[in-house]
């Protein structure tokens, strides 16, 4: 058994090598594949029939910045994303309280997953982390390939 097991790891690993070097040609990378999740119409739909409390995959562009909210939840950095596919903008609610902070930047791409909270501007997203309670679905945002949850 030891024979065959020496002979099928540089089998094994010249696949896995393969795999990983068509992925890197394809361009594929967390960011791409958390895209591709992203329903910026479901957003869209949401707004115009007014649900709230619906966990959503957002993809956009960032175009304001607000400073930093407290609360009684925690502080929680804002900014908008106008929704990429979708002629419309949301603000992103993040509690910094719980997860780290996201450098973001006017101009940065972003996906954001959390809970959508109508409202006539748009909507906002929030529980955009981990939930340490255990309560709610963990959301989170990719910035530059990076996730912060």
């Amino acid at each position: 058994m030891k024979g065959n097991s020496r002979r099928l790891l540089p089998l094994v690993l010249g696949a896995l090598l393969a795999l990983i070097q068509a992925g890197c040609a394809s361009g594929a990378t967390a960011t791409t594949a958390a895209s591709d999740r992203a329903d910026d119409a479901a957003i869209a739909a949401d707004f115009l029939n007014q649900r709230s409390n619906v966990e959503v995959t957002a993809d956009g562009v960032v175009v304001g910045l607000f400073p930093d909210r407290s609360s009684s939840t925690g502080t929680h950095e804002q900014f908008i994303i106008r929704l990429t596919s979708q002629n419309m903008t949301v603000e992103i609610e993040h509690n910094i309280s719980i997860a780290r902070r996201v450098p973001v930047k006017e101009g940065d791409d972003v996906v954001v997953h959390g809970e959508y909270i109508w409202n006539a501007q748009g909507g906002l997203i929030h529980f955009t982390h981990h939930d340490p309670q255990g309560t709610h679905e963990n959301g989170y945002i990719i910035d530059h390939g990076q996730t912060y949850d």
